[in-house]
């Protein structure tokens, strides 16, 4: 490698390395993965499962010239798992997606300490308060983080050796708080049979959630 090439790689090194450090003035545990969870914003991820192309008028190999963008070409293959889960026997594992960079809580259940279901409020807390496998900077994701965690090709929508111990009730929330009625936020259906999207009180309903890390 040259010395330029080299100086280029160690600038674009060193904003990734910095993202995965804890915060300062408290002692942490090494960190389950000593990874990046940049998230580059042309990162694309599946929104559908769809594992095939298309152009104008039947399935095409991908990508397709003029028909850019489409979810099969960052579908996962045997070659290319979707999820890594580092740790998962231990009391810190983290759920790592390898197209967007997030980074998440494994099972909150067991992992963390944490109550699996709270309000949108006490989910909200419970993330940015959160000191686990050696981050701190832990926080509730908003709807488009949350929702690439599903594939919408399954049964479950959610991978169940990634994110083991799913909700039973189907619903997660999100940070993100409804667009015309501020009292009350989104969330996501983890199982088939309901709107993947949907809005509910801030303060009168406990669903499920899931804290995470990482992104640009």
């Amino acid at each position: 490698m040259g010395t330029s090439a080299f100086k280029i790689l160690r600038r674009l090194s060193f904003p990734l390395l910095a993202s995965g450090l804890a915060l300062t003035g408290a002692v942490s545990p090494a960190p389950a993965a000593d990874i990046s969870t940049h998230s580059f914003a042309g990162c694309n991820f599946p929104g559908t499962g769809q594992t095939v192309c298309y152009n104008a008028s039947a399935q095409s190999a991908c990508p397709v010239s003029g028909f850019p963008g489409q979810d099969a070409e960052t579908a996962t293959t045997a070659s290319r798992r979707r999820f890594t889960v580092y740790n998962p026997v231990g009391i810190s594992s983290v759920t790592v997606d390898n197209l967007t960079g997030l980074m998440w809580v494994s099972n909150l259940r067991t992992d963390s300490g944490l109550n699996y279901t709270a309000t949108w409020r006490g989910a909200i807390a419970a993330c940015e308060n959160l000191d686990y496998a050696g981050y701190t900077d832990w926080r509730l994701p908003n709807v488009r983080e949350a929702l690439s965690m599903l594939d919408l090709g399954t049964t479950t929508y959610l991978d169940p050796e990634a994110f083991p111990g799913s909700s039973p009730s189907g619903y997660h929330w999100t940070s993100t708080t409804h667009p015309t009625v501020t009292s009350r936020a989104r969330y996501i259906a983890t199982s088939p049979g309901v709107p993947v999207v949907g809005g509910a009180s801030k303060g009168s309903y406990y669903y499920a959630f899931r804290c995470v890390r990482g992104g640009p």
